[in-house]
């Protein structure tokens, strides 16, 4: 299974295949994380107390309502083994993280492709794949890799046509304070519907937001009942003193609205410089409302790319997608016009 991010086997001065946020890393996050090394020579809470009460209370739920892990990739495989589903539906192309835990769970994987004509967007049409036989469904907001958010009409078309069936909706929404939906609001459209749909599960992920991918930290809304069944599925004391800080000190960063807002205005220029220059060379860029674009290029760009020190994903590891199908992080100003240039060159 491939995965953004491996400077560990390639010479790598700049990269393209992780997506995060180009602001970097904040000094108060910083500051955090060194404190909380403070801590290291004690066991963190085993019911995260102080975090999840904390958590609750900017979201607007109960204790019991939340949970936390290393990173919405601990979290997936725990959602998925508490509610052993016989099988589960993906709207391919979709995170490859997803099938990663449906295998190791032992679960029957339905893919139901989208349309390249559409851009890969979810649309009505998709809502009719979820059956009274499907017992549960990612969905994926913006979906990776085009960076689009779910259209709102469609969105609660799936949660509800979902509900009725009696399938579970795992909604990972790991980019979502990095896309145009948010609108600059920590508070996503998505929490409000817990308190009327218990087959509900929410992913966040604090990593890409908050530039620390070598911490893992990330939550999971839910059902009282569900986040009880979760807990159990993952080690005791699962959450490090580093993970608990980076959640906490983030709540505390986005809580006046100014931190999301900056992101974004810096995520939509580099966005759209991207997929313009993109276009000048040909390329079929795919329209995003995040921090990464979709674009198909000529097969082996990564290969030369990757002979001038920057790394881009490819992604014909995605269901749906094959050969000449790349993801580029946006970074800042100075790296995306370097991409740009380098691009240039490997056409020559």
């Amino acid at each position: 299974m491939s995965h953004g991010g491996d400077i560990y086997r390639n010479k790598v001065d700049i990269d393209f295949s992780v997506n995060l946020n180009p602001l970097g890393i904040r000094n108060e996050m910083k500051e955090a994380l060194i404190k909380a090394l403070d801590r290291s020579e004690e066991y963190p809470d085993q019911d995260q107390r102080l975090v999840r009460e904390k958590i609750a209370d900017m979201e607007g739920l109960d204790f019991g309502n939340v949970f936390a892990g290393c990173g919405a990739s601990e979290l997936i495989p725990a959602i998925v083994r508490s509610l052993r589903p016989e099988n589960a539906l993906i709207f391919a192309p979709s995170y490859t993280g997803y099938e990663r835990a449906l295998d190791g769970a032992g679960v029957d994987i339905l893919y139901h492709n989208t349309m390249k004509e559409s851009g890969f967007d979810l649309t009505m049409e998709d809502v009719n794949s979820i059956t009274d036989k499907t017992d549960l469904v990612f969905l994926c907001d913006p979906i990776n890799p085009t960076g689009k958010n779910i259209k709102d009409d469609v969105f609660d078309e799936m949660i509800r046509k979902s509900h009725e069936a009696g399938a579970r909706v795992i909604l990972d929404e790991s980019f979502y304070l990095l896309s145009e939906r948010c609108r600059g609001s920590f508070r996503t459209r998505s929490v409000g519907l817990l308190r009327k749909y218990d087959n509900l599960y929410i992913l966040r992920s604090f990593t890409k937001l908050f530039c620390v991918p070598g911490i893992r930290a990330g939550i999971v809304l839910g059902s009282h009942s569900g986040i009880r069944e979760i807990a159990k599925q993952v080690p005791e004391w699962n959450l490090p003193v580093t993970s608990e800080a980076v959640i906490s000190t983030g709540y505390d960063i986005m809580k006046s609205g100014k931190f999301i807002k900056e992101t974004l205005e810096a995520v939509r220029s580099g966005r759209e410089y991207l997929t313009k220059e993109l276009k000048v060379y040909g390329f079929g860029v795919y329209d995003s409302d995040t921090s990464f674009v979709l674009f198909e290029g000529p097969e082996g760009l990564k290969t030369k790319l990757l002979s001038k020190g920057i790394l881009i994903r490819e992604c014909d590891d995605y269901p749906s997608l094959g050969k000449g199908y790349y993801r580029i992080a946006v970074r800042k100003e100075e790296d995306n016009t370097k991409l740009i240039k380098a691009i240039g060159e490997c056409l020559v």
